[in-house]
């Protein structure tokens, strides 16, 4: 029985957990990245919405409008591709609590932010970019064991 139980978690560890992990990765960077699809599509509609209806403190809306834009369609690409997957989930969390907590609080919000937060504590996973450059980094080091 507990042989059977050590399988179990090592099929979690090793499958189940990275294919949870890149289902997130790709959820919310697919939900993001549409999002900034959207927002240079019609860049002046959007630089009108930051100036009206998505005004933030102490932020002029062009800076405002160019930032969300840029963070929606570079860092989803850097998280579903695991690179550099803590600071993309970082970036989109903190986007996201300020378009929940000043600009348009909705409750589908708080379930964004708790994906990015798994991702953030996670990091991308046996199945990410990071894992292969850090592999990789970490095998051209020298060992320095006895």
């Amino acid at each position: 029985m507990l042989h059977l139980f050590a399988k179990f978690n090592v099929f979690c560890a090793r499958v189940l957990g990275p294919l949870i992990n890149l289902t997130a990765r790709i959820y919310v960077g697919w939900l993001f990245f549409r999002s900034g699809l959207v927002k240079i599509g019609d860049f002046e509609s959007t630089v009108e919405f930051f100036a009206d209806d998505w005004a933030i403190p102490y932020l002029a809306p062009m800076p405002a409008a160019v930032m969300a834009t840029a963070g929606e369609l570079i860092l989803p690409v850097m998280l579903v591709l695991g690179l550099a997957t803590r600071v993309s989930a970082l970036g989109l969390l903190i986007m996201t609590a300020v378009i929940q907590f000043v600009v348009m609080p909705d409750h589908l919000h708080y379930w964004w932010m708790l994906v990015l937060g798994f991702l953030l504590s996670e990091g991308g996973s046996r199945w990410s970019m990071d894992n292969l450059l850090f592999r990789k980094a970490n095998a051209t080091r020298p060992s320095y064991a006895a």
